[in-house]
């Protein structure tokens, strides 16, 4: 008997397929460090919408009250150790530094891997049409007080339909 694929799993590759190219990569950091936007979050936007489901607002708000306490919480002192690691690395050799910048970035990585396994407990909402990935964005940023940059969502939801 075949198991069916669990939705963290199908999030997961989701995620990777569309994250990991390294054009992808540098549109997610900038919806991130330039407009406050969360990956993981956003990732969960796109997967729902990929897979033609539109979140309803007591869900995105759910996600969002999570993804906030999370990140703040747990990812973002990660993220600041990992930066730190690199600009300054301290006494260490650089070949050590390095290792625990590693080691750090790993931590970082399994904590959001975390926040989307949960995000993926929380997928249910109405069935919708080839825009809902964008409308999932739009939602997120609207209940967030997030002003990105129109053309980067709208490129990241495209993105999102390719992968699907």
């Amino acid at each position: 008997m075949v198991e069916s694929e669990t939705d963290t799993n199908r999030f997961w590759r989701f995620a990777l397929a569309l994250y990991l190219p390294e054009e992808n990569r540098a549109l997610f950091l900038r919806l991130q460090d330039r407009d406050g936007m969360d990956i993981p979050l956003t990732l969960f936007c796109l997967w729902c919408g990929a897979e033609g489901l539109c979140l309803s607002e007591p869900v995105m708000r759910e996600a969002l009250v999570f993804s906030e306490d999370w990140r703040r919480g747990r990812v973002e002192p990660l993220r600041a150790l990992r930066r730190a690691w690199k600009d300054s690395p301290g006494p260490l050799p650089p070949a050590l530094a390095e290792a625990a910048r590693q080691r750090v970035a790993e931590a970082e990585q399994a904590t959001e891997r975390l926040q989307m396994d949960h995000l993926a407990s929380l997928r249910h909402g109405a069935g919708g049409e080839p825009g809902s990935a964008s409308a999932n964005l739009y939602l997120y940023c609207r209940l967030a007080a997030l002003a990105p940059d129109a053309i980067d969502l709208a490129h990241a939801a495209r993105l999102a339909t390719r992968i699907a």
